[in-house]
């Protein structure tokens, strides 16, 4: 008689989107292609990338994107509805989105930790409207977060570097803690030469001009205001091209780039999936953020072989090291445009500090990220 065959443990997923366009999203995408062979995913999420549908069963969460407050609290609700209604083994949540008790809650941005670190809600040049839309909903993220992260609530929580692992132990003490850093694809993100020379030709870039990299979205809280400033700065003593990945109010900043007399040098290019090529077209990657918890962009940009520049906060800290792989600096536009100008002037510090910079991202992959992940739900199967 053929044996019967072994149940796959289940697990509820429950995160906002599951895809590969964001640092959250893509550590979620990476463990459903890995482990759904072993694990029978019912996944809870608004949006779940089309590759990834075939592996899981997907319990869709209709809810707006935007704006943002309006997405959390509808999500919270429906959310925690459906995932009440459906028996798994094991809960693991994307942060405090849901009220329900999980075993395990990813931790890849701390609310606490950064009204802390950042001393308000909201980053504070961000024009009025943005900042009451993104107060609203960091107020919320941190009331989820006081209800969720205590004794009974969670079992385990896994943020994505060590530095947020101290804000939790800070915050919510008393609770399991374990590191699941996110990963980087060295592969997809490694040196060019042809993309090189493709995309500098295509945005009208000489070859041997010297371009810095900024990707990210809310343009505010990353800083992209202090690295056009930091241009501006280090092109007093030789000019320095800024290109910029990503989404954002591109009017406002353009309009500052043309107060500061470089315009010419500051090229938009928007969100691209293709942003793996930009990397290699760039010298240096500057992101003068106000907090990160683990900058999958710095890791992508490590791994293409960038220098960073960038201040100390979480993941990047880690990344840089003893100014062994970058340089970190302070958020003021004097010493970012300082940093940018002593790159540009010496080809052999960029080269230098780039290979480290590959090298050291050598040490954050995905494979390592979902096996912490899978000794966790391991962990919770056998209790």
């Amino acid at each position: 008689m053929p044996s019967a065959a072994i149940r796959r443990p289940r697990v509820a997923l429950v995160a906002h989107g599951i895809h590969d366009d964001g640092g959250m999203q893509r550590a979620f995408a990476e463990l459903l292609r890995r482990l759904h062979t072993q694990y029978e995913f019912v996944v809870f999420s608004s949006d779940l990338g089309p590759d990834l549908r075939e592996l899981v069963q997907w319990r869709r969460v209709p809810v707006p994107q935007r704006p943002a407050p309006l997405r959390f609290a509808l999500f919270y609700v429906l959310g925690a509805v459906r995932l009440a209604t459906t028996k798994t083994d094991v809960v693991h949540t994307l942060g405090a989105i849901v009220p329900n008790a999980a075993h395990l809650a990813s931790v890849h941005f701390c609310n606490a930790g950064f009204v802390e670190t950042v001393g308000r809600l909201t980053p504070p040049t961000a024009p009025l409207a943005r900042r009451m839309n993104t107060g609203l909903a960091r107020a919320l993220g941190l009331l989820a977060e006081r209800w969720s992260y205590r004794r009974g609530r969670v079992g385990w929580l896994a943020p994505v570097s060590v530095g947020v692992a101290r804000e939790l132990e800070h915050h919510y003490a008393g609770l399991p803690v374990r590191v699941t850093p996110n990963g980087v694809d060295r592969e997809r993100f490694r040196p060019d030469a042809g993309a090189r020379v493709e995309v500098r030709r295509s945005l009208g870039i000489g070859d041997d001009e010297v371009v810095a990299l900024f990707v990210g979205g809310d343009w505010h809280g990353k800083g992209l205001r202090l690295a056009i400033e930091g241009v501006a700065e280090a092109s007093r003593q030789r000019p320095i091209r800024l290109v910029v990945v990503g989404r954002g109010d591109e009017r406002h900043f353009r309009r500052l780039a043309a107060g500061l007399g470089v315009e010419e040098l500051v090229t938009f290019v928007g969100e691209r999936r293709d942003a793996s090529r930009f990397y290699a077209a760039a010298d240096v990657f500057v992101l003068p953020t106000l907090y990160e918890t683990f900058s999958l962009a710095a890791h992508e940009a490590a791994a293409s072989g960038l220098p960073i520049v960038a201040p100390r906060v979480h993941g990047i800290e880690e990344l840089v090291g003893d100014d062994e792989a970058g340089t970190i600096v302070g958020r003021d536009a004097k010493r970012i445009g300082a940093a940018l100008a002593d790159l540009a002037a010496s080809p052999e510090t960029r080269r230098r500090l780039g290979a480290a910079a590959r090298e050291r991202s050598a040490a954050f992959t995905w494979d390592r990220s979902v096996e912490a992940v899978d000794s966790i739900y391991r962990s919770v199967v056998a209790a």
